[in-house]
């Protein structure tokens, strides 16, 4: 047995169960050979078994041994890591985040002195389970470690420039820093997937849930702490998961929690891989601002430029030609794929009295909306790209890179829209049989479409 079973994909997306041996298990297993990992108590299975005794070792083979048996109690509960993350240990990663990224760096000098880091920091020592999971993360999961503590450090920035209670301010970190707690129970083959099915997306989703299951065992987490990493994906339009919420059913941590989320998704999935800089960041949230809290946003770009970090160039030189000419195909596809989900969603008429199909109808209305009077659909775009494509020595001018950002946004746009169509089509949620066969049957006409997001 390994840990990436389809059984496991079961658990993942319906009904998750702690006693179950699953991704976060065998983390520790693998944590155990550099830093041992044992038994604290004798470990059960569920009708009474001993399946491995105080003081063992927990290694890969132990567990592979263990089958798909049920266990007594989490094995999380049950284990010692022989040196886990402390205050100081903590402190010093959201350090030397901010000291290996330019844009954190440039804010510390300017705004947020270090030493406002500490005393939250230094909170951690109250939960013990918490800094299990850190340990395990920063170990076996280093990128979304690196990512979770680019969150906290972006909900503590939007927090303080809100001038929140310092109490709020603790709570909207924490839940920051535990909010993809979930993800370390997710098979690894999907969270290496870059395009998924709509059964592997409902697998992801259910991180959101896992996650406030674990923090609802964590002595001393509040319930407000709980909601807001519930909401780290819904957003303010309605267009989020798992409930759907819009913005009056949205608390403010989880409003800021999802905006922080979402900042850092956009630059380590889209920016950071090109060697792009967080300054480019700030067209996508102009872009979104109808899924994000408003005033967080305005908070977000006034930070960035705060930071005073400029913008590189796309591309230069002999490279130019072959770049316009991609582009200027990529538009043409962006065209005629948003115009196909359009189409599929607007002929369904809005009285049907589906809230989630409404949500989608919404998102076309709002790309529409978005993107109307942007440079996307102007021959004046196409002209500039095909003249550039056609000539050698020349430069990528301000207009077609601050395009191409909002053509890169787009693109991510309407690959979300897709999957959340497949996803609604796949859930069963649509009682009207037509109406789903429509939507079966614009989504099998657009499947051409579905590329790797740029």
């Amino acid at each position: 047995m390994s840990y990436d079973q389809p059984s496991m994909l079961k658990n993942a997306s319906s009904v998750w169960n702690p006693l179950r041996l699953d991704a976060y298990d065998f983390y520790l297993a693998q944590l155990s050979a550099s830093n041992p990992v044992t038994a604290t108590q004798d470990i059960y299975s569920v009708d009474g078994r001993l399946l491995i005794s105080s003081g063992d070792l927990i290694s890969r083979n132990t567990l592979l041994l263990l089958g798909d048996v049920l266990l007594a109690a989490p094995l999380s509960h049950c284990v010692h890591i022989q040196k886990t993350m402390c205050n100081s240990d903590f402190l010093q990663h959201l350090v030397d985040t901010i000291r290996n990224t330019e844009f954190f760096q440039s804010l510390e000098e300017r705004k947020y002195p270090l030493d406002s880091l500490r005393p939250v920091s230094e909170m951690l020592e109250h939960f013990p389970r918490v800094q299990q999971r850190l340990t395990v993360m920063a170990s076996q999961m280093e990128n979304l470690f690196q990512r979770t503590l680019s969150v906290g450090l972006w909900s503590i920035f939007i927090a303080q420039e809100m001038r929140l209670p310092l109490d709020e301010t603790q709570r909207i970190f924490w839940a920051a820093i535990t909010h993809d707690f979930g993800m370390m129970h997710i098979p690894p083959r999907i969270l290496a997937h870059e395009e998924l099915t709509a059964d592997e997306w409902l697998v992801l989703q259910a991180h959101v849930d896992i996650s406030c299951q674990i923090l609802r065992e964590v002595p001393g987490f509040s319930d407000e702490l709980i909601i807001a990493v519930s909401e780290h994906h819904e957003r303010c339009d309605g267009t989020g998961y798992p409930i759907g919420k819009v913005e009056s059913e949205i608390s403010l941590p989880g409003q800021i929690l999802a905006l922080a989320d979402s900042i850092v998704g956009i630059y380590y999935n889209r920016f950071k891989p090109y060697g792009r800089r967080w300054r480019e960041v700030i067209p996508v949230l102009e872009l979104n601002r109808a899924a994000y809290l408003y005033r967080g946003c305005e908070i977000v770009s006034t930070m960035i430029f705060r930071s005073e970090i400029p913008l590189d160039n796309v591309v230069e030189g002999s490279e130019v030609p072959e770049f316009a000419e991609r582009m200027l195909q990529q538009n043409e596809n962006l065209q005629q794929w948003f115009a196909e989900l359009r189409e599929i969603l607007t002929n369904l008429g809005y009285t049907h009295g589906d809230r989630k199909l409404h949500s989608l109808q919404n998102v076309v209305l709002h790309i529409a909306s978005t993107f109307k009077g942007s440079l996307l659909f102007h021959e004046d775009l196409r002209d500039s790209l095909q003249s550039i494509a056609n000539q050698q020595g020349v430069s990528i001018n301000k207009v077609v890179e601050d395009a191409l950002l909002r053509q890169q946004e787009m693109d991510f746009h309407l690959h979300r829209l897709t999957h959340m169509l497949q996803v609604y089509v796949k859930s069963g949620d649509c009682k009207n049989i037509k109406v789903a066969a429509a939507l079966a049957a614009g989504l099998k006409k657009i499947g051409g479409f579905l590329l790797p997001p740029t």
